[in-house]
């Protein structure tokens, strides 16, 4: 009897591995045929994309009012709850029009997720704000309260300042357990290297001061998001007045902050007009500690290192070697405050826009991986 139940032993152990192989391997190969679809829908590839329009069921489209944000949102044909994605755009005019926007969204709810792309407060008129934060968090819970969606949780995903946002949402208590999974590419996580970066071309690692070449439009998403952090008043409006009048694209957006007399500004607005116009790496830290209380309290708040909360969900990062706003060294960095976190870096990834190339494809393999684990978290 006993060497009976030995090999009844044996043989269920035998037979219950048997079955997490053939689950484990089954959800492994639709993790991948997910990630065709999406990566399909982001590079329109002539042979590719067509045939998945063909194979795979249109979804329903709605563009609505949800949780008080215009949003676009695309349900899976059929009756759900589906797994649930809410899908966090960077700063653009375009919003949830944005054509790759929609081509991502569409590709996803194809792929069998509930998509929800919202226009949060700032992501249009590029100024990130507390409002933009809060506003996030509220989205993630009104997301994962859907009828339609699965198990009451979403996964977070997001694209440059938009993936920032997602992983301050899933570091915030009221909804940090509703979140399956933050995946986002190329984001920041402190917003004191970002104003470093954006005003003098250098950051500090390891005590130094490195040079990081960056797009100017960086500085000018800055300067919008820190006057806009200044009290309502006569000396907020004139500087984003005076902002108003400068091309987002320009080559120097804070030239003309630079040559401005600041005599007629409070202390609190000369002490951002001074930051902003700041070209010495070695006067950064110095001009950072002289700006209010209350405007460093509304900065950190953009940044997902600078509180005490942790990420409890797994985190996917991705991000390409050299980006044009934020050093990869910033993905890296969020393994202080989340367990499970993992940074895929590939040159397939050029900030906000992916690729392939014959000459590279081990980067794009790389991507591959990265999307075929953040849609398998998102599944679970």
């Amino acid at each position: 009897m006993e060497v009976r139940r030995r090999w009844l032993f044996v043989l269920a152990l035998l037979v219950t591995a048997t079955i997490v192989v053939v689950v484990v391997g089954w959800s492994s190969v639709m993790a991948q045929v997910r990630a065709v679809i999406v990566l399909s829908s982001v590079l329109e590839t002539p042979g590719l994309t067509p045939v998945i329009e063909v194979v795979t069921r249109e979804p329903a489209v709605e563009d609505t009012v949800f949780a008080g944000r215009p949003t676009l949102v695309m349900k899976p044909e059929g009756e759900g709850p589906w797994p649930a994605i809410l899908f966090v755009n960077g700063t653009i005019p375009e919003g949830r029009d944005y054509p790759e926007v929609r081509n991502l969204a569409d590709g996803l709810a194809r792929a069998g997720y509930l998509v929800v792309v919202p226009d949060l407060p700032g992501l249009t008129t590029d100024e990130i704000t507390v409002d933009t934060v809060s506003s996030t968090v509220e989205m993630t819970r009104a997301v994962a309260d859907r009828p339609d969606a699965r198990d009451g949780k979403t996964a977070l995903i997001g694209v440059s300042t938009g993936a920032t946002l997602s992983l301050l949402a899933a570091e915030d208590p009221e909804v940090s357990t509703r979140v399956s999974v933050v995946a986002g590419i190329a984001p920041y996580t402190d917003i004191r290297t970002v104003l470093d970066i954006a005003t003098t071309g250098h950051y500090q690692e390891n005590g130094e001061y490195l040079p990081y070449g960056v797009d100017p439009f960086l500085s000018y998403a800055i300067a919008r998001s820190m006057l806009a952090a200044l009290p309502p008043g006569e000396d907020r409006d004139a500087l984003r007045a005076e902002l108003d009048e400068v091309n987002r694209l320009a080559p120097d957006p804070l030239a003309s902050l630079r040559g401005r007399p600041t005599g007629d500004l409070s202390a609190e607005a000369h002490g951002v007009v001074d930051l902003l116009a700041n070209e010495d790496p070695e006067r950064f830290d110095e001009l950072y500690e002289a700006l209010s209380p209350e405007i460093r309290v509304k900065m950190e708040s953009l940044s997902p290192l600078a509180g005490e909360e942790r990420i409890t969900a797994p985190v996917e990062l991705a991000s390409g070697s050299r980006d044009k706003y934020f050093p990869v060294s910033e993905s890296f960095a969020l393994g202080r405050i989340a367990d499970d976190h993992r940074v895929t870096v590939s040159e397939a990834i050029d900030h906000s826009e992916v690729g392939f190339s014959l000459r590279d494809v081990p980067a794009f393999v790389r991507l591959d991986g990265f999307v075929v684990r953040s849609l398998r978290e998102a599944m679970q």
